[in-house]
């Protein structure tokens, strides 16, 4: 298998992995308040660029025999996702003649140059850029986990402090989504109405919330009871009136 076909077939099924995670992250972050929307198609692929130039003095070009003309070059290859660069994918490079415009691949290079041509592109790095698409997706990963945990003490604060008017999001026993409303708070009682209607999408809990919806006979839960249900992720968002 050539290197070329090789990395096609790596870049290929990385890229069935990046799709897996988008599905993954899409689901993650329409279970919080602001839902994400992701582009549905995936547009990906490699470029280059340049890493380093060294002239060549004193070896004549192999086509034209003019000296001083040659220098060698090595690029830098790199996956994108929608134009972003990914991570590095290689390198690549050879010489050029300024004079008659004759390119060489490094695989064509005579073994006069092959030398030179190998010590340079040891010597060439790869700019932290080629990594921008790695960075960014470990800040969005760090930033999903900083949100969570704010999102989860302020969820826990709520639930020790209940407030008439509370909508509590919970995970339904057929794995779909609906709501509990506080409608009074006594003491260490919290009076709740269940909403009568469910929905499969996290992201649509929202339009459950019309009086109507409610289930006119309330129940009662301790604020223990609410704490439980949290650490048990039957209640997946406490959402509290801006009035309060």
């Amino acid at each position: 298998m050539s290197p070329i076909v090789g990395y096609d077939l790596f870049l290929n099924n990385f890229t069935k992995c990046i799709e897996e995670y988008y599905i993954i992250f899409k689901k993650y972050y329409f279970s919080q308040r602001s839902p994400v929307i992701f582009p549905l198609m995936l547009i990906y692929g490699s470029n280059s660029s340049r890493l380093l130039t060294e002239p060549l003095p004193d070896t004549p070009c192999h086509a034209c025999g003019t000296a001083d003309s040659l220098r060698l070059s090595v690029s830098g290859r790199y996956a994108h996702i929608y134009w972003i660069p990914l991570f590095p994918a290689g390198k690549l490079g050879g010489a050029e003649c300024h004079n008659c415009g004759t390119v060489l691949l490094h695989k064509q290079l005579p073994p006069a140059l092959k030398e030179p041509f190998m010590a340079l592109k040891q010597q060439a790095t790869a700019p932290i850029w080629h990594y921008a698409g790695l960075l960014l997706i470990a800040l969005l990963a760090l930033s999903s986990l900083l949100t969570s945990g704010l999102n989860g003490k302020q969820d826990l604060a709520y639930l020790e402090k209940p407030h008439t008017g509370d909508l509590y999001h919970v995970r339904t026993q057929e794995g779909n989504f609906s709501l509990l409303k506080v409608v009074a708070v006594d003491g260490n009682s919290v009076q709740l109405q269940a909403n009568t209607y469910q929905t499969s999408s996290s992201s649509e809990v929202a339009d459950l919330n019309k009086p109507e919806n409610y289930d006119h006979d309330a129940f009662d839960l301790t604020r223990y009871d609410l704490q439980i249900m949290k650490q048990k992720e039957q209640i997946v968002d406490v959402e509290r009136p801006e009035n309060d």
